[in-house]
């Protein structure tokens, strides 16, 4: 079936600068190769003036970071079942969903999918040549033929039995994933947590230190630079932030009225972005406790006016990557004819909630 004939767009392949580390979630990523990374994208900054977009970039974003553990965690722990034409889970279960001779669990495998397709909008499953097993493949690690209807697999990064079968998972036809989609809120995000950071370390913006007409024509240029040094050494110590000036030289702060500016607004605006590019309920990514009081609890529907389980799984991403997932793997080069895998979503609809988990694969 290939990939249903369409090309992976070039964007989607790695830099060849760019360490294969970066892409493959199931390798560390080491001191020395996140400083290649940050090197890169320096250098980018200083070539093109914009922010470039990674994977490790756009999870130092703390509403990122949350709204992909969300996901990818709903979409790993839900158990998968082949089902008959009427919907019943048959006697006998592939192999492949529950098998770990790889080494890494169904969980695992599925937290990788899951991360590929909340970031970049495809995933890649490796099956054995008999389809008794299967491994996620990390996004980077493969691509498409010039036909755009077989994948090739980088060697070196996957074991050769999972490169036999190798089936790719889209999400959707105009889903391009976060690192495509919401490239434009990531960059927001980054530059508004640089200056965030820049307005801490140098909380008054604009300095003016008034030198009296008579003493700035007394002093040399490198008399008034140290008097200058010297204050903004005072402002930056660690006794307070305490500055030492003669009483008639005034000091002007252009611009400041009583409070510093943290972009409090603009931090809260792009993570509303960044809830709907993720589709997640955006009082999760305030970081607040589930069941709080502080209006982003989660309720069941008529309860206090907070947003039912129901209600988040039906708009999730998690219910989208299931959907692809279920979608792709029923196909009749993965499921038998007139079979179908399908999720067990009883612990997300159920109402009240179930006192135990679903049965998973393993």
């Amino acid at each position: 079936m290939g990939i249903f004939g369409r090309r992976i767009a070039d964007a989607y392949k790695p830099a060849p600068s760019v360490p294969i580390a970066v892409a493959s979630p199931w390798q560390p990523t080491d001191v020395m190769t996140q400083i290649t990374v940050d090197q890169l994208i320096a250098s980018e900054m200083r070539e093109t003036g914009l922010v470039p977009v990674t994977r490790d970039t756009a999870l130092r974003v703390p509403a990122i970071k949350r709204a992909h553990g969300i996901h990818c965690t709903l979409f790993a722990q839900t158990p998968f079942r082949l089902t008959d034409a009427k919907g019943v889970p048959t006697d006998d279960q592939p192999e492949w969903l529950g098998n770990s001779r790889s080494g890494v669990s169904p969980y695992h495998r599925k937290y990788g999918i899951a991360s590929d397709l909340f970031f970049n909008g495809w995933a890649a499953v490796g099956f054995t040549s008999d389809m008794s097993d299967a491994l996620h493949i990390p996004f980077g690690a493969w691509s498409a033929s010039a036909d755009g209807r077989t994948i090739e697999v980088e060697n070196g990064i996957v074991p050769p039995a999972y490169r036999a079968r190798v089936v790719a998972i889209p999400l959707g036809y105009g889903e391009n994933g976060l690192l495509i989609d919401g490239v434009d809120t990531v960059r927001q995000a980054r530059l508004i947590e640089n200056a965030y950071m820049d307005r801490l370390e140098n909380p008054v913006p604009l300095t003016f230190l008034g030198i009296p007409k008579d003493v700035w024509e007394s002093w040399s240029p490198e008399e008034r630079k140290e008097y200058r040094d010297q204050y903004v050494e005072g402002r930056k110590a660690a006794n307070g932030s305490v500055a030492l000036k003669v009483a008639e030289f005034p000091v002007e702060f252009p611009g400041m009225n009583g409070e510093v500016d943290l972009f409090e607004s603009g931090r809260n605006a792009v993570r509303l972005d960044i809830a709907n590019h993720t589709g997640t309920e955006a009082g999760l990514l305030e970081g607040m406790k589930q069941g709080g009081s502080g209006g982003s609890e989660i309720s069941y529907s008529g309860v206090a006016n907070g947003v039912s389980r129901n209600e988040f799984w039906d708009y999730s991403a998690a219910k989208r990557f299931v959907l692809a997932f279920e979608a792709r793997m029923s196909l009749d080069d993965v499921s038998p004819a007139d079979h179908a895998i399908r999720g067990d979503l009883t612990s997300y609809i159920t109402s009240p909630t179930p006192t135990s988990n679903p049965a998973s694969e393993a």
